[in-house]
């Protein structure tokens, strides 16, 4: 068993405090955050420890962690967490939920998180960092790079590639061969036939470059 902290005291990590306590491979000890989010002392009946104390009270040595940040937090965000907990010397574990389906071995990097009833497609890739919400389906040889929130209920194809730092919503579909540049935002429900941009968002079906004077990440 794998003595656990949580690094993200808000509503995805909350989740899987509730997702990791009915899985035998994993105890969490405590959660942490920034001083800022740590105005109580315990969250969920665990310790909540300040994220600047928390290898004086829970070294790198003993224990592993997971770093959580939801979609809404932002890419950038999300960076930043996981740098620090790695420069503190943490080793991040993969969350792959029991259920979840991989079709063969799936390359992967750490600290990624992989929601119930997901199914990864084989000869898949996938870096540092990534989280995939429930119901997510990627197909076969599909390459991910790191720092990506996918949503819940996404169908993604195969041969398809993913860069650094995109945000895919909920119900998206995109089919196969499609490349996804980095800091690419999909919109809710779109429909994705062509290759992104980067640094753009696209909405619709078909889904359409939209034209912002920056990218949403809420």
């Amino acid at each position: 068993m794998i003595d656990l902290i949580i690094y993200g005291t808000g509503k995805l990590g909350q989740m899987m405090y509730y997702l990791l306590l009915e899985d035998s491979r994993y105890n969490v000890v405590c959660f942490s955050a920034d001083l800022e989010y740590c105005s109580k002392d315990t969250l969920l009946s665990l310790p909540l420890v300040p994220f600047d104390e928390i290898e004086r009270m829970y070294p790198p040595s003993r224990y592993k962690m997971l770093t959580v940040l939801g979609g809404l937090g932002g890419a950038e965000a999300r960076v930043e967490m996981f740098t620090r907990a790695k420069d503190k010397g943490y080793e991040h574990i993969n969350y792959i939920h029991p259920s979840v389906i991989m079709e063969g071995c799936i390359e992967t990097g750490e600290n990624n998180i992989v929601f119930p009833y997901s199914i990864l497609g084989f000869s898949g890739k996938m870096g540092n960092n990534n989280i995939l919400r429930e119901k997510v389906y990627i197909g076969h040889d599909f390459e991910m790079g790191s720092h990506n929130f996918i949503g819940v209920g996404c169908n993604i194809g195969g041969e398809s590639k993913i860069g650094n730092c995109s945000y895919i919503a909920m119900g998206t579909t995109v089919t196969n061969n499609i490349v996804i540049q980095e800091q690419t935002f999909i919109g809710i429900g779109s429909l994705v036939l062509k290759d992104t941009e980067k640094n753009s968002k696209y909405y619709g079906q078909p889904a359409k470059k939209v034209s912002i004077p920056q990218i949403e990440r809420g």
